[in-house]
């Protein structure tokens, strides 16, 4: 049975995606590029890092990915505390989990400055007992890094952890760590994208309407 949730956070808990992209935009505008569909499906779910290098080679722009990825993240961190805002569905979750007294942590792309700083923006710093950030691991998402990092600080058995994702690079990392996953969609991305997880739920107030039946699964792996 599941006795760990381990949650991703941009796009799944915050509603950052549209900040991300408007700060991505700042660094690209000058040199004549914005994003677009294709490309921020691309790159969704990656780490920060990983996102720069993508958008220099993509755009061949006179930047070191280090340089444009400060650049980005200048812009974007001193926007977070009066923009950044819960999805919808995300209080009573954790809420409910809390309730349960289901260890919970957050695995996700972003570096910890940004998660420790949007986890106290939404005032919900103190509902997870772990932390595994992207620049924590040697590789980011679709490897097994992160969610391997967070059930071992949870010292929960991966098996026993249900990872909830907004992004098939996401659901690849849960799966190849060996974890139920569920897909709370990204509404820019095609429904036959999130083919791999195990279940999927149009929001987070759907997860929590079926958390009887997620919490009871026992996955078999091997």
């Amino acid at each position: 049975m599941i006795r760990a949730v381990l949650f991703d956070f941009d796009g799944l808990m915050a509603d950052s995606e549209p900040l991300a992209e408007w700060a991505w935009n700042q660094v690209l505008t000058p040199y004549g590029h914005r994003l677009n569909g294709q490309i921020l499906e691309a790159v969704l779910g990656l780490r920060v890092i990983d996102t720069s290098r993508f958008l220099c080679r993509h755009f061949d722009l006179p930047l070191s990915p280090e340089e444009a990825m400060a650049e980005r993240e200048r812009v974007f961190l001193d926007a977070v505390p009066a923009q950044l805002r819960a999805c919808d569905g995300l209080y009573p979750l954790l809420d409910e989990l809390a309730a349960r007294g289901v260890p919970l942590a957050v695995a996700t792309s972003g570096h910890r400055g940004y998660i420790t700083l949007a986890l106290e923006t939404l005032g919900v710093a103190d509902r997870f007992q772990a932390l595994a950030t992207g620049d924590e691991v040697a590789n980011g998402k679709p490897a097994p890094d992160v969610y391997l990092l967070a059930a071992q600080r949870l010292d929960v058995p991966p098996a026993a952890c249900l990872v909830l994702e907004d992004a098939p690079l996401g659901i690849a990392s849960a799966r190849a760590a060996g974890m139920a996953c569920v897909a709370v969609p990204n509404p820019r991305l095609p429904p036959d994208a999130f083919g791999a997880a195990n279940w999927v739920f149009p929001s987070l107030a759907a997860v929590l309407e079926h958390l009887d039946t997620l919490i009871d699964h026992q996955e078999h792996t091997g």
